[in-house]
């Protein structure tokens, strides 16, 4: 059961913060924080992906540990796309910080 609920959840969440993402990039219209916020939304879902989808693959077949390898690699590219989407995020805070004129 936690097989099936789990890769449907991930199935759907990363489905969804990847074409909010594109959406969000397709129709910004010259908005760079918004354009930025899509962006950001791609990039977490591409990353997680390298995680998640080991994950649902080796729970819905042999077991976690059958798939290690994969799994540990997915973590890594994971942990550097959220390096990439904190970054993003800084820059989206730094606009906002130097539009509005607070600094």
């Amino acid at each position: 059961m936690q097989a099936i609920m789990e890769t449907l959840f991930d199935a759907v969440y990363l489905t969804l913060v990847i074409a909010i993402g594109l959406r969000m990039i397709r129709s910004s219209q010259g908005n760079r924080q918004f354009r930025l916020f899509g962006i950001m939304a791609v990039v977490l879902g591409a990353g997680n992906a390298f995680h998640l989808i080991p994950r649902a693959v080796a729970l819905c077949t042999t077991g976690l540990e059958h798939y290690t390898a994969a799994l540990g690699l997915g973590k890594w590219i994971t942990s550097i796309t959220m390096t990439i989407f904190y970054v993003l995020l800084y820059y989206v805070w730094r606009q906002r910080i130097l539009r509005d004129g607070v600094a």
